[in-house]
């Protein structure tokens, strides 16, 4: 837990077990108007919250004491990496999720690969039974792939997940669920790499 009051805000809304959207919702119910983006930077130590963003929030985590967020703690361990999780998935919605802001900050373990620069949630079917709906995937940013190797594609303004193929005249997005046919990459189409999935 980081000794800084948008450290501490964090870790509190984690032991809640609440999402920045989530917070931003509730923030917005109390008659504090947020957006996402707002606690995100709260989080990063970029702003601070108004006196009485700072009570409501409190209230949130069910902090009695408010004095008690600015007191120093001991560290637990090394700092655990924060990368940001977008929120809109891959293989649903325009694939515009990486040139935003729509993204909560998430602190991750040494489960998710060293690589890993982003997350991004699956929806759909397309690539059982590796990845399943709803599903976190991380991915390491890259504007290249080789044959045989999944990632995360922008094709004609759609977000996907898939596995990158050859074939006929240009390259050609695989699902790895056989019901799903392989997506032939046109001449005319628009194809750019975001990056590889790592976990």
């Amino acid at each position: 837990m980081e000794n800084t009051l948008g450290g501490r805000l964090a870790a509190l809304r984690r032991a809640r077990k609440m999402s920045q959207t989530e917070v931003a919702q509730y923030m917005t119910r109390a008659g504090y108007p947020v957006r996402t983006q707002a606690v995100s930077k709260w989080e990063r130590g970029t702003t601070q919250p108004c006196a009485g963003q700072f009570i409501q929030l409190c209230r949130l985590y069910g902090v009695r004491d408010v004095l008690t967020v600015f007191a120093p703690v001991e560290e637990a361990g090394p700092a655990g990496r924060v990368l940001p999780l977008y929120r809109l998935a891959v293989s649903a919605g325009t694939g515009e999720f990486l040139d935003g802001e729509g993204y909560d900050s998430v602190e991750v373990g040494e489960e998710v690969s060293p690589q890993a620069d982003f997350g991004v949630r699956i929806a759909g079917d397309s690539m059982e039974p590796r990845f399943v709906h709803g599903q976190i995937i991380w991915v390491h940013r890259q504007e290249t792939l080789r044959p045989g190797e999944i990632g995360i594609f922008l094709y004609n303004g759609e977000g996907y997940c898939k596995r990158l193929g050859r074939g006929g005249p240009g390259p050609v997005l695989l699902s790895l669920n056989p019901r799903y046919a392989p997506i032939q990459v046109g001449e005319g189409d628009t194809l750019r790499v975001l990056g590889r999935v790592v976990g």
